[in-house]
């Protein structure tokens, strides 16, 4: 088995690793013709503060719960060692007690579950969640990143405590050692004593804590609907996939409408629904073409044919499906991409008369978005196998990781 490695640089470095190493997961598939924009815009939309490598809710307490610790420190010790050092030793060994507590088997959510001390990971909880954090406002962080964060608010702090007192007073000194001052701006409530017998389950009151967050903070969004409407609810843990949620909602779900400025949560949920549904045929459409050019063979030629035949029924609103809806929640997409969204709406009306149109329009924005890399370009086919699938299918929004931290919410209410 192929093994990856790397030098211990800066946290950056082993972050910008990570970036790559996520897309290793269903997912962060490499995304072939540069839709994953648009799809992590319309997620944003669903599930704000959620992503695909998160795992259990109970890491956004985690994370607090260390800084916490850390600021209650005396000042002597905060000076020796900084917040970004303390958070990573002590997430090492929470990572550790947390993978022995769960026998080091896979699919309890740890992350590191297959990590015996003293081996490390790239991508700890602080970063995986750090975005979570900030957008359900466990931690004020001003949206600035892990680690400017905590070296610009501790960096102020001690500057800012030193400045005002005389270090060789032990009046003063007593003064500093005493409490704490809540320099990272925590709101999650105190918890004394949350590192013993540490398991992944929200106790009642971090999963009343975490609904009034979704509840108060994402008001109008899925996620938050999904923790208030019941019926809603019991389809989405029973759907599958997005897919399969969207369709069986749509039609037996009521769901409130926003203000007539902003598209309402079933007219987002369709929308995605139907991007997913359209752009699954320029997939289908880029394998074929690979397969084609490599083997000489249609292996997805019968995909594409049921695809285009039942395009009209398999979108939940095709009459009235509008690309400029999906540009309007994602400003940032770029223009290339916007004009081949735009071209394979208008060829998928016009039934694809033209198929070498289809296959241009795919060639070409593969080549635009991967460059030297792309497959159909510059022949690059290494990597492509007899009868296997390459890149994205169906979106699926961050379906399953919103599930997971939903139920543990849910699980928690009821303890």
């Amino acid at each position: 088995m192929a093994s990856i490695g790397w030098i211990d640089f800066s946290p950056k470095d082993r972050n910008r690793v990570g970036s790559i190493l996520d897309l290793l997961r269903p997912e962060g598939m490499v995304d072939e013709l540069g839709l994953g924009t648009i799809r992590d815009s319309i997620s944003n939309q669903l599930f704000p503060g959620i992503s695909t490598i998160q795992t259990r809710a109970k890491y956004f307490f985690i994370i607090p719960y260390i800084l916490r610790e850390y600021q209650s420190l005396p000042f002597a010790q905060r000076r020796t060692k900084t917040a970004s050092k303390f958070l990573e030793e002590k997430e090492y060994e929470i990572m550790w007690q947390l993978a022995e507590k769960y026998d080091y088997i896979e699919g309890n959510g740890v992350i590191g579950i297959s990590k015996h001390k003293p081996e490390k990971i790239i991508r700890r909880p602080s970063t995986i969640y750090w975005t979570g954090l900030y957008t359900y406002k466990f931690i004020d962080t001003r949206g600035l990143s892990t680690e400017d964060f905590l070296n610009k608010v501790t960096n102020f702090s001690l500057e800012s405590l030193l400045s005002k007192t005389q270090m060789d007073s032990d009046e003063n000194r007593d003064d500093l050692d005493a409490g704490y001052e809540d320099i990272f701006r925590i709101k999650v409530p105190l918890k004394p004593k949350w590192s013993e017998k540490l398991n992944l389950d929200l106790d009642k009151d971090e999963a009343e804590f975490f609904e009034d967050r979704i509840i108060s903070i994402s008001k109008n969004k899925l996620i938050a609907e999904l923790l208030t409407n019941e019926r809603l609810w019991q389809l989405f843990i029973s759907a599958e996939n997005f897919m399969d949620f969207a369709k069986k909602a749509a039609a037996k779900i009521t769901l409130p409408k926003r203000n007539h400025t902003t598209p309402n949560l079933k007219d987002i949920m369709v929308l995605a629904h139907d991007f997913s549904e359209l752009m699954y045929g320029a997939h289908i459409a880029y394998n074929n073409q690979l397969h084609q050019k490599v083997f000489n063979k249609n292996y997805f030629e019968e995909d594409w044919m049921k695809w285009l035949q039942n395009i009209h029924t398999r979108m939940l609103d095709y009459q009235n499906f509008d690309p400029d809806k999906l540009f309007a929640l994602s400003l940032n997409t770029r223009e290339t991409t916007v004009k081949f969204v735009k071209k394979w709406w208008e060829l998928t009306k016009n039934n694809f008369n033209d198929l070498n149109e289809r296959d241009n329009q795919v060639a070409f924005q593969e080549a635009i978005v991967k460059g030297s890399k792309a497959r159909l370009k510059w022949n690059k086919f290494d990597d492509v196998q007899e009868g296997k699938w390459l890149g994205l299918k169906y979106f699926d929004y961050r379906f399953n990781q919103a599930k997971t931290i939903l139920k543990d919410i849910k699980t928690g209410l009821q303890n």
